[in-house]
C-alpha cells in the first residue's frame, strides 16, 4: 500500500496511487540521495545557473508565443466563439495573464515534471477559470484501463477523483514508470540526471565555501607541545575561525602564541580547474534538457554560420515537443472528444524562427513574387498595420507563369492543319 493510500485511505476503489515510496520519501520529504552524499531537491537544482537558465528559457519562449484555438478546416479560422479562446487569449482568470500561466504551468512540468492546473466551469458546465495547482499538492490514481484520477489537497480540504476533464496536466518526458494499469506520468530531468544535479549542486557549494574563506584553501596549526585534550583543540579552531575567517576578514595579521605555527596547503586554481568544471556543469544541463549553450551564455563554439541553425534545431526540437504537449493538455482537459474533432490547439512558433531583418523581407518579396502572399499579409506577419483601402489584399502573378492545363490547351492549338491532298499530276 503506497503513502498516499496509508494518508487518504483510498485502497479498495479500484484504482492504485502515483508514486512508489522510496519516490515520494525522496522528492517529497527532502529530496533525492545522490552517490556524491548531495541531496537533490527541485529547489536545490534551481540553485545551479545552469538548470535555472534552461528551465527560464523553455518556460519563457513557449509562453511568450501566442496559443489561440481555432477551427478545424483550411482557413485556419480563430474559434472567438468559444470560451476557451479568450482564457487562452486575454487570460485564464482575471489576476492570471496567459503568459504568466503558462510559465508557471511549464516551469513545474521542467523542474518536477509535472505541471497541473484547475479546470472550473460554471453551472452550465461552460469553461469559467483555469487556476494553477501548487506543485505537490496532487496524487494520482488509474483505473483499470490505465484512465487517470487526481486527489487534490487545497486549504486543508481534500477533493477525491478529479476526472482528467478537471485538471489540465502536462507531463514532462511522460513515462509509465512508477504508475499503474498503463497510467502517464512525467518524471523531470533532474531525477532522470540526479548525479550530474548532484555534481553541480556540489560544485556551487565548494566554490561559495572557497570563497567565503577569501579564496584561501584550509590551514593548519601546528605547536611542538600537544594539547591537553580535544576541547582546547576546538576552541582554539574556532577562535582562529572566527578572527581570521571569511572574506571580511582577509589580510588580518594573525597573532599566535604558544609556540603555534600557521601553515597552508598549496592550492593552485588552475589545476583544480573550477571554473572549467562549472562550466562543463552547465553544459551537461543544456543536454538534460536539449537546450542549446549559446541561449544560456556559453558563447564558446558559437559561430555566426552555426548559431542560426542550432536556433532554429531549439525551435524544431524541444520547444516543438513542448508546445504539442501544453496543446494536447489543454484539449483533454477542455475540450469534449466531440470539441476535439472541430477544434484544436496551436502555439504559434513563428515569432521563434524569425531571421533577421533582411532574411524576413527577402521572403515576404519570394512570397508576393510568386502569389501566395500578398502585402496585408507580410505587413501581419510583421505585427504591423494593413493597407488602407484594401490596396495590400491584392496577389500578384507572374506574367510570365500560367497554369499546366492552359499551357497544354494553347499548345493544342497552335499545331499545323493536316495538309491538303495532292493534286493531280502533282507530286
Amino acid at each position: 500500500m503506497g503513502y498516499w493510500s496509508r494518508i487518504l485511505g483510498s485502497e479498495g476503489d479500484g484504482s492504485q496511487d502515483r508514486y512508489v515510496d522510496d519516490w515520494l520519501k525522496g522528492l517529497d520529504d527532502g529530496g533525492l540521495i545522490s552517490s556524491s552524499g548531495v541531496r537533490v531537491t527541485p529547489e536545490e537544482a534551481m540553485t545551479v545557473p545552469g538548470i535555472s537558465a534552461c528551465t527560464n528559457v523553455l518556460a519563457e519562449d513557449l509562453a511568450k508565443v501566442p496559443c489561440i484555438l481555432y477551427k478545424r478546416g483550411d482557413d485556419r479560422e480563430h474559434a472567438v466563439d468559444h470560451p476557451l479562446y479568450k482564457l487562452l487569449k486575454y487570460g485564464p482568470a482575471p489576476w492570471l495573464s496567459s503568459y504568466q500561466w503558462r510559465r508557471v504551468l511549464i516551469a513545474n512540468a521542467l523542474t518536477r515534471g509535472n505541471g497541473y492546473s484547475r479546470v472550473r466551469r460554471d453551472d452550465s458546465a461552460r469553461l469559467s477559470r483555469l487556476t494553477l495547482i501548487q506543485p505537490g499538492s496532487i496524487n494520482h490514481k488509474w483505473q483499470t484501463d490505465g484512465e487517470p484520477f487526481f486527489d487534490f489537497a487545497q486549504n486543508g480540504q481534500l477533493q477525491q477523483n478529479l476526472s482528467w476533464q478537471d485538471i489540465i496536466h502536462v507531463a514532462y518526458r511522460a513515462t509509465t514508470d512508477g504508475c499503474a494499469n498503463g497510467g502517464v506520468i512525467g518524471i523531470s530531468p533532474i531525477v532522470r540526471n540526479k548525479e550530474t544535479v548532484a555534481l553541480a549542486i556540489a560544485a556551487e557549494r565548494f566554490a561559495g565555501r572557497f570563497f567565503k574563506n577569501g579564496a584561501k584553501p584550509s590551514a593548519i596549526l601546528e605547536m611542538d607541545k600537544k594539547l591537553p585534550d580535544d576541547e582546547v583543540a576546538k576552541r582554539i579552531r574556532a577562535g582562529i575561525e572566527r578572527v581570521y575567517g571569511g572574506v571580511e576578514n582577509s589580510f588580518k595579521i594573525a597573532i599566535l602564541e604558544m609556540g603555534i605555527k600557521l601553515k597552508e596547503w598549496s592550492f593552485d586554481p588552475q589545476k583544480s580547474q573550477m571554473t572549467e568544471t562549472r562550466k562543463e556543469q552547465a553544459v551537461q544541463c543544456c543536454s538534460m534538457y536539449g537546450v542549446p549553450p549559446h541561449k544560456i551564455g556559453i558563447l564558446d563554439r558559437a559561430t555566426f554560420s552555426n548559431i542560426e541553425q542550432q536556433g532554429i534545431d531549439y525551435v524544431t526540437g524541444p520547444v516543438s515537443a513542448l508546445a504539442q504537449n501544453v496543446e494536447s493538455a489543454i484539449e483533454i482537459a477542455c475540450l469534449t472528444p466531440s470539441e476535439r474533432e472541430m477544434y484544436y490547439v496551436e502555439c504559434n512558433l513563428d515569432a521563434l524562427m524569425r531571421g533577421d531583418l533582411e532574411s524576413r523581407y527577402r521572403a515576404y518579396a519570394i512570397g508576393r513574387q510568386w502569389g501566395w502572399l500578398s502585402a496585408d499579409d507580410a505587413l501581419e506577419l510583421e505585427n504591423r498595420k494593413r493597407l488602407p483601402n484594401g490596396q495590400g489584399q491584392t496577389y500578384l502573378t507572374p506574367s510570365n507563369m500560367m497554369p499546366a492545363d492552359t499551357v497544354d490547351q494553347s499548345r493544342r492549338g497552335q499545331q499545323r492543319p493536316p495538309a491538303p491532298p495532292a493534286k493531280d499530276g502533282q507530286d
